[in-house]
């Protein structure tokens, strides 16, 4: 056989299974139904498909479910009855149901298989797109097919009381850590201890205001306290990337580290921030345009090599979603909910940055707000944490900028704000005394920094 020539769908199911748990169903009724935990789209006959659907209404709103009601509820349909009437004849046992349920479940899984095999042969032929986005795209069709949703029963709330408790005395013994801090003290205390496992947070920001240079920060500084994180940058390159962390780690100019125009003990400066590198378990990844699957996948292997618990995306308006002709709005809900979904699956933090609307600009108060998300509503629904930045006040000669971040939407905390201290020249930031609610010195109200 050729390599890319796949199996016809002939055998790509059994029509005994099939056949045996519509017989249950319609035997038994919703016990059956409870029992075999199958969907319509398992099943391979259209037939089948169409009368699990009928059969799956009767039992979720509660009436008798048989070969009468089906009848009905299908009135109109070109349907052999006498076929469905001998469906019954099928049945066994409650038991054996369950045991051709997972039959008609293997096939399913087989025939997704096959199909995203195609997806794969298809993809690696279409010479129109690049070969990381070749990649990328097969990675996720295969993804869709092997990341197979683990069964599991409904439980009473008491028996999840031991594994409470076993979490409970790690964490004040210290064994586990709930929260990983980010460095900004009133930060951390809103977020109940900082950063999470499983957590969507969205960094949110006008251009220039500082979003790109705070997250890289906070990776930063999970990175020092030894916990690995990662910066995936779409708009900036490693080299720009790596500029701003000497900057960071040594207190040397930005502008005199993009000139090599370096004054007094800068240049000893330059080597503390470089040897504060080495070693650092900080990774650095730039390529523009990145899509969804791009991002999975290079999420998944520095997880699995590197340990990775923060991942960095810089940031939403600049990713692609799966490459599918659909409004630009339907395109970002797929990657923020991709987003969120790779969160969980990886069990690590994402942040992923993202664009203020120009309405913002426009008012009064400069406190964005949550309609000041720019062209994805989605955003607000799957994240975890959303928190959004502005300039409060632009600093003189000499002086720190002062930004404000406001916490919009905290699954796992309180919402409020934070002002801090940005330190541009130094790419630096720190938590402020100064009140967001004071008069402003007569500034910029918006830049300091990407």
């Amino acid at each position: 056989m050729n390599p890319i020539d796949l199996p016809s769908e002939e055998f790509s199911y059994s029509h005994e299974a099939e056949c045996s748990v519509l017989g249950a169903v319609l035997s038994v009724g919703p016990d059956a139904y409870d029992a075999v935990n199958l969907t319509a789209d398992m099943f391979f006959q259209p037939l089948h498909q169409t009368l699990w659907t009928e059969l799956e209404k009767l039992v979720l709103a509660g009436k008798h479910v048989g070969v009468v009601e089906l009848m009905e509820s299908m009135r109109g349909a070109d349907v052999n009855w006498g076929y469905v009437q001998g469906l019954k004849g099928s049945y066994l046992s409650i038991r054996a149901a369950r045991g051709h349920a997972k039959i008609v479940r293997d096939y399913a899984q087989a025939r997704a298989l096959k199909a995203a095999a195609r997806a794969v042969v298809e993809v690696a032929a279409d010479e129109s797109i690049s070969i990381e986005q070749r990649v990328g795209q097969s990675v996720a069709a295969l993804e869709g097919v092997i990341e197979e949703k683990a069964e599991r029963d409904v439980l009473p709330v008491g028996d999840f009381a031991a594994d409470f408790i076993d979490r409970l005395q790690a964490m004040a013994d210290g064994d586990l850590v709930p929260a990983r801090a980010t460095g900004i003290p009133t930060l951390d205390r809103l977020l109940s201890g900082g950063l999470r496992d499983e957590q969507l947070v969205i960094v949110a920001a006008r251009p220039s205001v500082g979003k790109s240079s705070f997250a890289q920060q906070l990776a930063l500084s999970s990175a020092r306290d030894g916990v690995p994180a990662a910066f995936f940058g779409m708009e900036m390159t490693s080299r720009e990337l790596t500029n701003r962390t000497v900057a960071n780690l040594g207190r040397v100019r930005l502008s005199g580290l993009k000139n090599g125009k370096l004054e007094g003990q800068e240049w000893d400066r330059v080597t503390e921030g470089v040897e504060g590198m080495r070693g650092l378990p900080l990774y650095l990844y730039d390529q523009p345009a990145m899509t969804l699957a791009e991002v999975a996948s290079k999420a998944r292997r520095v997880v699995r090599k590197h340990g990775v618990k923060l991942i960095v995306v810089d940031y939403l308006q600049l990713m692609k979603g799966s490459g599918a002709r659909v409004d630009r709005r339907v395109e970002l809900e797929e990657i923020t909910r991709g987003s969120k979904q790779l969160a969980k699956q990886l069990g690590i933090t994402v942040m992923l940055l993202s664009q203020l609307n120009r309405e913002v600009e426009k008012r009064t108060n400069p406190r964005p707000v949550m309609s000041d998300l720019k062209e994805c509503g989605a955003i607000e629904e799957d994240a975890d944490v959303i928190m959004a930045m502005w300039t409060h006040q632009k600093g003189g000669e000499g002086e720190a900028d002062i930004k404000g971040c406001a916490i919009l939407k905290n699954r796992d905390g309180q919402t409020g704000e934070v002002a801090l201290h940005f330190d541009g020249p130094y790419q630096r930031w720190s938590e402020s005394t100064e009140s967001l609610h004071a008069p402003k010195k007569a500034a910029s109200q918006y830049g300091g920094g990407l």
